[in-house]
């Protein structure tokens, strides 16, 4: 197994860990489009031609966002690992109204719960 894979099971079993919730009101899928971390520690992401880039959670304060730091942690991973790959990954939300095209570009969206990733 590469190290690549290794560190997205890794990603995904930490996730679940801290996933209370597993169904979503809505999920994005596809392909990393964006991928960075800002000097705050947010992680901001987009899926290509499907989501704006927004951050879903913090690598250094959890703040007001649902996934904690070590869940944030392992999901850059299993990002870093999707987008290294050219795979796919799903994110999994609970901020009604919005849905995959109308998530505010370049905002949080804090009740992103789940990465699910590299598929």
């Amino acid at each position: 197994m590469g190290r690549a894979r290794r560190l997205a099971s890794v990603a995904i079993a930490a996730l679940a860990a801290h996933s209370g919730n597993v169904s979503a009101n809505y999920a994005c899928a596809g392909p990393v489009g964006y991928l960075g971390v800002g000097q705050n520690g947010d992680l901001t992401v987009s899926i290509a031609n499907s989501t704006p880039i927004h951050s879903i959670c913090s690598m250094t304060s959890q703040g007001s966002y649902t996934l904690s730091v070590p869940a944030c942690k392992a999901a850059y991973a299993a990002i870093l690992a999707a987008r290294l790959s050219g795979k796919s990954i799903t994110l999994y939300y609970n901020n009604e109204p919005l849905t995959c095209g109308t998530l505010p570009s370049w905002g949080a969206v804090p009740g992103t719960y789940f990465v699910e990733g590299p598929n």
